[in-house]
């Protein structure tokens, strides 16, 4: 099993969630093909730029995939605090990170930005390791496409103050945490 982090912010709710999809790497294939056949252009799927009836069928793929999700947000009180929100919700992610898995892939973000997020993994990973990780571009790799979707639609359930359960992932997403505001 391997985990697939990406990222929503809504800084208008001074919130930063990180979204892990557990799956097997042997899937990405499949849901390649799935979601590419949602999507009316010939480009990867992102959830920030699709109009409501492709993001509805999206989350319907999704949800029948052989996959769990989690998402987990922490606050910041000011722009400058995101990282910090980043590196706890990781913290966070990483703490109920379950035993089975052993590799994780980040969304590639700024160079300097990758780099803080190993010192945290790092940090927490231990020694020996108990899971490796890295950092691959979103358009690369379909299963961080799922990330992207699982991320920004509960994100921004959360953001608004709505129940995550109605964002259509079902059974999919299998734990949502959030700090309070």
């Amino acid at each position: 099993m391997a985990g697939f982090i990406d990222e929503s912010i809504h800084t208008d709710a001074q919130l930063y969630a990180v979204g892990l999809v557990l799956a097997h790497p042997a899937l990405a294939e499949e849901v390649r093909k799935r979601l590419c056949a949602v999507i009316p252009s010939a480009r990867a799927p992102h959830w920030s730029q699709e109009d409501a009836p492709t993001r509805a069928a999206l989350i319907q793929e999704i949800a029948s995939l052989p996959i769990s999700a989690r998402v987990y947000g922490c606050r910041f009180e000011r722009p400058k605090r995101k990282e910090a929100a980043r590196a706890r919700a990781l913290t966070w992610l990483i703490q109920q990170l379950p035993g089975g898995t052993r590799w994780i892939v980040l969304t590639e973000r700024e160079m300097n930005q990758d780099r803080h997020d190993r010192r945290v993994l790092g940090g927490l990973a231990g020694r020996p390791p108990r899971f490796e990780y890295s950092h691959a571009p979103s358009a690369k790799e379909p299963l961080l496409w799922v990330a992207d979707v699982v991320v920004s639609s509960t994100a921004k359930a959360l953001a608004l103050g709505e129940e995550p359960s109605r964002v259509g992932l079902g059974s999919t997403l299998s734990y949502v945490g959030c700090e309070p505001t």
